[in-house]
């Protein structure tokens, strides 16, 4: 791809660190993926966690709430 066809299409790419959602899995604390973007829709290396195949994110899930038996 030509500089000017990534210009067109507004091609960016970085490293991000994203999280599983999944409360379960190890990830807890990130890995780090590959992102990339053009024409307004972007993707990441991976899709899922390598671990456990979740759903990733780029927000850190909340932490599990154990004051649910208080109420």
């Amino acid at each position: 791809m030509s500089a000017h066809d990534r210009w067109l299409a507004n091609y960016h790419a970085s490293s991000e660190t994203a999280y599983c959602q999944n409360a379960a899995c190890v990830n807890a604390e990130g890995i780090s993926v590959y992102y990339e973007s053009e024409y307004g829709q972007g993707w990441t290396t991976p899709e899922d966690c390598p671990q456990c195949g979740g759903e990733l994110s780029f927000d850190r899930p909340d932490p599990p709430d154990d004051d649910e038996d208080a109420l």
